[in-house]
């Protein structure tokens, strides 16, 4: 076996324990295997081996948490098989890990060795191994009157929430906007500016747990925070920096430079007058930075980084004039109250959310000393896998754990770590989770503090998964596009491929695929977008069906060569607003596909044709639901037949229907299904939400027509997924039939993001793969395709943003086309305002984004895109781009 080059990286990871440990690693270089290879050090080193009690093992997904307690099992359960066995072999060759050689490493016999191995296996299935979320509710339930919390809380992925705030806001909007209500002069200023409708999905987003409500009253009540004023100082200082370089004495001002005298005017009326002090501008100068900008190229004697510094502050200044705090104050005095009492309610039924989760968690460890010493004795090692995932609050409860036990910090930055105690790996290249709040500032903050305080940084540059042809292109792609840029772009550490390596498809290497319109005599044809698309998704099925699918060979890990199976295919999307075009096409080729969508699951045809016959059973006087379910495959009547019995009466399939049904065709088979749904009628209210659709299931053949359709396997994976939900609703209370059925129609009207079924994570190789990138993060498949790469990556507007910036403690509201500006990031002035982009962020975002795709694939990647130049229909395989 070749040596790796960065062998003694990996070894010194695995075995310090005397410094905190920081690892950067990219996708495919063993990350995984690395915890667990420390994890298994930590478990039987000595002189002073870690139970595994008092290791913390955490991961961003249940999945992965699962993952990593198989493995760990499999790993402990080698180590005690006979040396020259298959699992003691299988051992060493993936993890460097014998019997023999940690007893030589540690220097104690067998015997101990087996005690200590037999010590973790009996405490594994109750290890804190699994992700921050479940580990976050286990210091809830050790600590839950200091947490304020009930110790049988349930934890909610919004799935009760959405329905209780729903009551909460229209029980409190009753009273609030009635009779009785005494605040209606504040009501009238606010419904001027807005709508009720927004001030909604403002109102849930202050629920949040993790917005501080006190901490909002104090921040628009006219003082300006510290920190925002040092900010405002150094940017009114910037704009007469600039000023005198730009001009001789005595020339007129131009443009530019008026705009930059206006915002250093602007900052200087906000530093002596507070948010107040913007109606101090003269009015001139207030209309010339709302209606001009400093223009696309630099002024004469301006230098290109002057004039990009110089539209930076311009476009500051135009945020601060769009702010609205007289507004936001109106506002949080009608909604704070609301707040509150949803989020006491909340927690008054029982139930915990997500994010309640981590605040309360970090809050507990913050505000109760005695807890946090405690914990931090219980604990003696933190382990964090995919830690660029995380987000600042997580980063709080990790570092408050991971203190010096002889100190107790009153703020994260302040905290003084204890040697050895944390070990992190993660890659912040792979940090595409923003709308999470992962944050890549933040993780170069923490990564920082850990090495000042003589933590040790190592880097693993050696990929397994993908080919040399592969890593070779994503290399001298990536060394350009990504520039370390401190709090926005990491530094790109290139990838060694894996000599050893011997699996993987036939053909290797990166193809760019581009698919052009057909020739009207000289001139190429011009497609619409929509057109577009279309003939991009005919190309990329037409191609898996004549070229790939059952054509290139694959080669196994044994050396077995094998077709290509459908499922050995990914076919990945930035975003899924185009992708019904694709399934379609694959759908007109005869490929069978399974999807990992993000809006598509309430757009199933059978999820769909369930609702629907729901609603008719609950409710006999639905007409377009029974109509639907008529034209479903469980009616199977044609629109013919369907018109020919209206025509008969009003659909009605109680008592023996219309008059004149005998007359109708299928009179015998509807006569049966009316009579089917009127027993379901009967006697699906009488029992639990999830027995009436198994009583469902059983009386009508829904899962039998699921099967049989096209993408079977999807379509009954898809119907589960409906009675799986009828499971997580049942303890919600007032959850009956009618109130399943009225959530369902409100997620067909506005689907809520959720993908089509879980069979994307399993491993059959019967189905096309079809999901988003952020779905595909960590997975791996021999062929991956990257449609649509010509597609725009502009953000969607969000018109109701209540963000918290995390280092200084302040926060942005956004409301329609009102906002109240918040403390200055250190590094990316995208977010000092919500709604202001200048594309630092976005840019680095999206490099970081595309770099992601290129490890999902083992051995070959094609990148699918449109161009409307002639001729330009091209396909390379290569070790570049």
């Amino acid at each position: 076996m070749t040596v790796m080059r960065d062998e003694q990286a990996r070894f010194l990871a695995a075995t310090t324990f005397d410094r905190n440990v920081v690892v950067t690693a990219s996708a495919g270089t063993g990350k995984t295997t690395l915890l667990i290879t420390r994890l298994m050090h930590l478990l039987v080193k000595s002189p002073e081996a870690t139970p595994l009690s008092q290791v913390v093992a955490l991961t961003f997904m249940n999945k992965a948490a699962t993952e990593i307690k198989i493995r760990l099992r499999e790993c402990l359960e080698s180590v005690l098989a006979p040396d020259d066995s298959l699992a003691a072999r299988e051992l060493w060759d993936r993890y460097r890990l014998s019997a023999a050689d940690l007893r030589t490493r540690y220097h104690f016999s067998a015997d101990e060795l087996q005690d200590r191995v037999e010590a973790a296996l009996g405490e594994l299935e109750n290890s804190q191994i699994g992700t921050i979320h479940s580990f976050a509710a286990h210091l809830l339930r050790l600590y839950p009157l200091e947490a304020g919390v009930d110790p049988r809380f349930t934890p909610d992925e919004e799935f009760v929430f959405d329905d209780f705030f729903t009551r909460e806001w229209r029980e409190w909007l009753d009273g609030e906007l009635g009779g009785a209500g005494g605040r209606q002069e504040s009501w009238k200023r606010v419904l001027r500016a807005t709508d009720l409708a927004g001030l909604e999905l403002f109102a849930k987003a202050l629920v949040n747990d993790l917005i501080p409500l006190d901490a909002l009253k104090n921040q628009l009540g006219g003082e300006l925070a510290p920190t925002l004023r040092s900010w405002l100082q150094q940017k009114q200082q910037r704009a007469r920096e600039l000023m005198p370089a730009s001009r001789d004495e005595g020339r007129k001002l131009r443009q530019l430079e008026t705009l930059l005298a206006a915002a250093g005017r602007l900052f200087g009326h906000v530093l002596s007058g507070g948010p107040a002090g913007m109606g101090e501008l003269d009015a001139e100068l207030r209309t010339l930075l709302e209606q001009k900008d400093g223009g696309a190229k630099p002024p004469a004697g301006w230098s290109e980084e002057e004039f990009a510094e110089a539209s930076g502050l311009v476009r500051t200044a135009k945020a601060v004039i769009e702010t609205d705090h007289a507004f936001f104050g109106d506002l949080l005095e009608l909604l704070e109250p609301f707040a509150a009492r949803c989020r006491r309610r909340f927690l008054d039924a029982g139930y915990v959310r997500f994010d309640g989760l981590l605040a309360r968690a970090r809050d507990l460890l913050k505000t109760h000393p005695h807890v946090r010493a405690r914990l931090k004795r219980q604990f003696k090692a933190i382990l964090v896998d995919e830690f660029q995932d995380t987000d600042p609050v997580q980063y709080e409860i990790l570092l408050f754990l991971a203190e010096h036990e002889d100190r107790l910090a009153e703020t994260w930055p302040s905290v003084l770590l204890h040697p050895g105690k944390l070990f992190i790996v993660g890659d912040p290249k792979q940090s595409i989770f923003a709308f999470r709040r992962a944050d890549i500032e933040a993780f170069q903050r923490v990564r920082q503090m850990v090495e000042d305080q003589d933590g040790l940084p190592l880097t693993l540059t050696r990929n397994f998964r993908s080919h040399g042809t592969i890593l070779a292109a994503v290399n001298q792609v990536f060394d350009r596009l990504i520039r370390e840029r401190p709090g926005l772009q990491p530094r790109y550490d290139p990838l060694e491929a894996d000599p050893d390596r011997k699996t993987g498809a036939q053909t290797q290497g990166v193809e760019l695929r581009l698919v052009t319109p057909a020739l009207h005599g000289e001139e190429p044809a011009t497609l619409s977008a929509e057109e577009g698309v279309e003939a991009e998704a005919e190309a990329v099925a037409r191609w898996l069906k004549q070229e790939v699918i059952g054509k290139e060979v694959l080669i196994e890990r044994d050396g077995r060569r094998r077709p290509v199976d459908p499922g050995d295919v990914a076919l990945l999307f930035r975003t899924f607003t185009q992708s019904w075009e694709y399934l379609g096409a694959l759908r007109r080729h005869g490929l069978p596909y399974v999807a990992e969508g993000e809006r598509h699951f309430y757009q199933r045809q059978e999820v769909i044709d369930l609702v629907n016959l729901v609603c008719c059973v609950q409710n006999p006087h639905d007409q377009v639901a029974l109509l639907g379910l008529l034209r479903s495959a469980v009616g199977a009547l044609t629109d013919r037949e369907v018109m020919e019995l209206v025509a008969q009466g009003p659909l009605d399939y109680r008592g023996n229907g219309p008059s004149g049904l005998d007359a109708h065709p299928k009179a015998a088979y509807l006569k049966s299904l009316y009579a089917v749904l009127a027993s379901l009628h009967r006697d699906c209210p009488l029992r639990p939400l999830p027995d009436a659709l198994d009583l469902i299931f059983e009386r009508l053949p829904v899962l039998e027509l699921a099967a049989a359709s096209s993408h079977g396997e999807q379509a009954v994976a898809n119907l589960w997924k409906v009675r799986a939900l009828a499971d997580d609703l049942v303890a919600q209370p007032g959850m009956t039939l009618a109130g399943f059925v009225e959530l369902l129609k409100a997620r067909l009207a506005d689907p809520p993001d959720e993908s089509e079924s879980g069979l994307a994570e399993e491993t059959s190789r019967e189905a096309v793969r079809i999901m988003s990138v952020h779905k595909a993060k960590g997975l791996e498949f021999p062929i991956v395709i990257l449609v649509g790469l010509q597609a725009g990556t502009k953000p969607p507007y969000e018109p109701i943003q209540v963000q918290q910036d995390w280092s200084t403690g302040t926060l942005g509201l956004r409301l329609g086309d009102h906002c109240a500006f918040r403390g200055p990031d250190a590094t990316a002035e995208s977010r000092q305002f919500p709604g202001l982009d200048h594309g630092r962020n976005r840019g680095g975002s999206d490099r970081r984004f595309h770099h992601e795709d290129g490890h999902s694939r083992r051995s070959r990647q094609a990148s699918q895109g449109r161009t409307q130049e002639e001729g330009r229909r091209a396909a390379s395989r290569s070790q570049g781009v």
